[in-house]
């Protein structure tokens, strides 16, 4: 099924040079984050430019308003997911280790990235319709390669009597519910959680 058209005319393209992505990054996460502590109504576009350092006037280079801000962070959230962990694991045949590969890297994506893009998902109430459909069909795709991973292992007899539907959504829970409550101040390393994560993960559905 293909994404919703969403009316270009409603949103900035984010800037394309190395420089523009690196500083369209930086205002995204400074936003995430901001929603993220604040909650969408509670973040205001003045609070956005004066954390990045630029005026509202510099800011809307980058967006047209607070609601196209939130739907090119989970855009470029679910850009990023595709990049950096649905196309290589493609590669990847035995679908065990696809698996585990797709929690590791997304794992390592959220820690490189910034953790409070997991934790915005749920503002996508505030977007438009089409808006809201886009990133709900974004989702559901990465979710559909879980499936297919676990289907597979089913299929060799290797996966425990599941619901795969509801197991996916598991799995993804535990990797987003991380960043409610994960902070270097733990005294966890990321590597050392990041694969706890994913033998917890693959001990659960594994026969």
């Amino acid at each position: 099924m293909a994404s919703p058209v969403v009316d270009s005319a409603k949103t900035n393209r984010p800037l394309a040079t190395p420089e523009g992505r690196a500083r369209n990054k930086e205002v995204f996460q400074a936003a995430a984050k901001l929603m993220v502590q604040k909650g969408y109504g509670g973040t205001s576009i003045s609070d956005i430019a004066k954390a990045v350092g630029m005026t509202k006037a510099g800011l809307y280079h980058h967006i047209t308003s607070k609601q196209d801000m939130l739907f090119q962070i989970l855009i470029h959230t679910m850009d990023g997911v595709e990049r950096d962990v649905i196309e290589p694991v493609k590669q990847v045949e035995d679908p065990e280790e696809r698996l585990r590969e797709i929690i590791r890297l997304h794992l390592r994506r959220l820690f490189e990235n910034g953790l409070e893009f997991a934790l915005l998902f749920p503002e996508r109430r505030h977007l438009e319709p089409a808006q809201q459909e886009a990133v709900v069909q974004r989702g559901k795709n990465y979710l559909g390669l879980i499936c297919v991973a676990m289907r597979e292992l089913a299929d060799q007899g290797k996966l425990q009597d599941l619901d795969i539907n509801i197991a996916a959504v598991h799995i993804l829970q535990t990797i987003s519910g991380i960043a409610r409550w994960y902070t270097k101040d733990t005294g966890i390393s990321e590597d050392h959680l990041v694969e706890q994560t994913v033998n917890f993960n693959m001990s659960a559905i594994l026969k």
